[in-house]
């Protein structure tokens, strides 16, 4: 007795042809991929994770770090803030201009300013020798803080 090849019935060839038709069409080609990144050419290029040094330092300050026992016993040596606001109310309300900003930081005793308008971003990073300098819309000095 011989056997005949008998071919399968079209619906059972149409259900099989869906499903990988429908998995074909998932696949990713190389251009639409996941690209990865070439290698730093330093290792001073590479991210570490570690957070850079102002990072790390105000980090260690926020839970009472080594950098923030140093601060603190810098400060007490001084017997002053690195920044006095105090000092320099009378400004309130001048126009602000780079003379203006140069009194502020050295009648404050900070180490350096940033003045800020109402639209302005800033950084959240906390330095304690830095001016901020607050501006209204027009540009005058509405306020002073530390950090």
């Amino acid at each position: 007795m011989i056997r005949r090849f008998r071919a399968a019935p079209p619906y059972l060839l149409a259900a099989a042809l869906v499903p990988l038709l429908a998995l074909s069409a998932c696949t990713q080609t190389p251009e639409e991929g996941f690209e990865e990144e070439p290698p730093a050419a330093t290792a001073a290029d590479a991210d570490t994770g570690a957070g850079s040094a102002i990072e790390t330092e105000t980090a260690q300050a926020e839970i009472g770090g080594p950098a923030s026992d140093a601060a603190a016993g810098a400060a007490s040596e001084l017997g002053a803030t690195p920044c006095d606001t105090e000092a320099v109310q009378s400004l309130i309300g001048t126009q602000g201009s780079e003379t203006v900003y140069a009194k502020a930081v050295q009648e404050s005793g900070a180490k350096s300013h940033r003045a800020l308008g109402p639209t302005d971003m800033a950084t959240m990073d906390f330095r304690p020798d830095r001016l901020n300098i607050d501006l209204d819309e027009a540009g005058k000095i509405t306020g002073f803080r530390c950090g």
